[in-house]
Protein backbone atom coordinates (compact mmCIF):
# COMPACT_ATOMS: atom_id res chain seq x y z
CA UNK A 1 0.00 0.00 0.00
CA UNK A 2 1.58 3.14 -0.98
CA UNK A 3 2.14 6.10 1.52
CA UNK A 4 -0.50 8.39 0.20
CA UNK A 5 -3.20 5.79 -0.15
CA UNK A 6 -2.67 4.89 4.09
CA UNK A 7 -2.46 9.01 4.36
CA UNK A 8 -6.02 9.17 2.45
CA UNK A 9 -7.22 6.01 4.97
CA UNK A 10 -6.13 7.66 7.60
CA UNK A 11 -7.38 11.29 7.15
CA UNK A 12 -11.17 9.71 6.02
CA UNK A 13 -10.99 7.88 9.32
CA UNK A 14 -10.29 11.12 11.73
CA UNK A 15 -12.63 12.77 9.63
CA UNK A 16 -15.28 9.74 10.33
CA UNK A 17 -14.23 9.67 14.14
CA UNK A 18 -15.40 13.59 14.57
CA UNK A 19 -18.05 13.31 12.73
CA UNK A 20 -19.08 10.27 14.63
CA UNK A 21 -18.27 12.61 18.25
CA UNK A 22 -21.42 15.34 16.54
CA UNK A 23 -23.69 13.18 14.92
CA UNK A 24 -22.84 9.89 15.87
CA UNK A 25 -24.53 11.04 19.66
CA UNK A 26 -27.85 11.27 18.58
CA UNK A 27 -30.04 8.67 20.01
CA UNK A 28 -31.16 5.91 17.03
CA UNK A 29 -29.25 7.85 14.48
CA UNK A 30 -26.21 7.08 16.35
CA UNK A 31 -27.12 3.03 16.24
CA UNK A 32 -27.30 3.25 12.34
CA UNK A 33 -24.25 5.49 11.99
CA UNK A 34 -21.97 2.83 14.06
CA UNK A 35 -23.11 -0.08 11.87
CA UNK A 36 -22.41 1.77 8.32
CA UNK A 37 -19.42 2.76 10.08
CA UNK A 38 -18.42 -0.95 11.12
CA UNK A 39 -18.59 -1.44 7.33
CA UNK A 40 -16.37 1.09 6.46
CA UNK A 41 -14.22 0.25 8.94
CA UNK A 42 -14.26 -3.38 7.41
CA UNK A 43 -13.52 -2.01 4.06
CA UNK A 44 -10.76 0.42 5.44
CA UNK A 45 -8.71 -1.77 7.45
CA UNK A 46 -9.92 -5.08 7.16
CA UNK A 47 -10.25 -7.27 10.13
CA UNK A 48 -9.37 -4.31 12.98
CA UNK A 49 -11.91 -2.52 11.44
CA UNK A 50 -14.46 -4.45 12.77
CA UNK A 51 -13.68 -2.84 16.20
CA UNK A 52 -16.24 -0.15 14.94
CA UNK A 53 -18.84 -2.72 15.28
CA UNK A 54 -18.27 -2.67 19.61
CA UNK A 55 -19.66 1.03 19.14
CA UNK A 56 -23.21 -0.64 18.33
CA UNK A 57 -23.16 -2.21 21.96
CA UNK A 58 -23.55 1.23 23.89
CA UNK A 59 -27.54 2.10 23.52
CA UNK A 60 -27.23 5.72 24.60
CA UNK A 61 -25.06 6.68 21.73
CA UNK A 62 -23.40 8.93 23.73
CA UNK A 63 -20.05 7.02 25.08
CA UNK A 64 -18.96 5.15 22.04
CA UNK A 65 -18.40 9.13 20.12
CA UNK A 66 -15.08 9.90 22.87
CA UNK A 67 -13.85 6.73 21.66
CA UNK A 68 -12.01 7.15 17.72
CA UNK A 69 -12.46 3.64 16.88
CA UNK A 70 -12.01 3.96 12.99
CA UNK A 71 -8.51 5.77 13.52
CA UNK A 72 -7.58 2.88 16.10
CA UNK A 73 -8.31 -0.05 14.28
CA UNK A 74 -6.49 2.00 11.24
CA UNK A 75 -3.34 1.99 13.82
CA UNK A 76 -4.09 -1.38 14.49
CA UNK A 77 -3.36 -2.37 11.26
CA UNK A 78 -0.41 -0.98 10.50
CA UNK A 79 0.91 -2.36 13.56
CA UNK A 80 0.19 -6.03 12.93
CA UNK A 81 0.53 -5.79 9.14
CA UNK A 82 3.66 -7.32 7.24
CA UNK A 83 3.55 -4.94 4.70
CA UNK A 84 6.54 -2.93 4.56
Amino acid sequence: MSSFTLLLKFLFSIIFDITDFFFGRIPGFGTVFDILGGFLGLWLWGIPGGLQFLEIIDITDQIDAFIPTMTLAGIIHILTSNEK
